[in-house]
Order: structure tokens, then C-alpha cells, then sequence
């Protein structure tokens, strides 16, 4: 389980200690549009007190802290995730 500030996340650590099943996957953002393919999978700290996870791609990346951020119902075979202010985005699996 990976620790950022002293504290760890169960939900988000999978994510990143999975990664390699991500990279390579697709990444799309479903509020402002576009996909790219994912490079890397990361929970850092965001501040003192918290930590943000932040899915990286090509040409863009989409990430929360983890405190606003959650997984919603989506389309069969991705991730949905929805973040601050409702920003909605979801990842596929890298399918070798």
C-alpha cells in the first residue's frame, strides 16, 4: 500500500501498484473531450495533509485529490471517475 503524508489509501494505491495494466490503456476525458494513451499512474502528495491522484497521458492527464475525488458507474470495461467540480473522466485497460 503506498503512503503519502503519513497516511495510506486502499482505493487509490491499487491504481498505481496496477499501473502497468494501465499504461499503454486509454485515458478519456468525457467533460472536455479527447483521449490519449496513458504513460503513467501516480498518487503524490497534495499538500501537507492529502494526496492527489493523477492518471498521466500523452497528451494530457486527469487527476483529483483523493478527498473530492471517487469512481462512478460507467460503460462495461473502464474505470469512471468523477473529480472536482464533476469533472468526469475514465481509463481502459492496456489490452496486449
Amino acid at each position: 500500500m503506498i503512503e503519502v503524508n503519513g497516511k495510506v489509501y486502499p482505493m487509490w494505491s491499487q491504481f498505481v501498484e496496477d499501473k502497468e495494466k494501465w499504461i499503454g490503456g486509454i485515458l478519456e476525458d468525457l467533460e472536455y473531450g479527447g483521449s490519449t494513451i496513458i504513460t503513467d499512474v501516480e498518487l503524490v502528495p497534495n499538500g501537507e495533509a492529502s494526496a492527489f491522484l493523477q492518471v498521466n497521458g500523452e497528451e494530457f492527464g486527469c487527476g483529483f485529490d483523493v478527498s473530492c475525488g471517487g469512481i462512478r458507474a460507467g460503460d462495461k470495461g473502464w474505470i469512471t471517475f468523477s473529480g472536482y467540480g464533476g469533472h468526469t473522466w475514465r481509463i481502459k485497460e492496456n489490452i496486449k
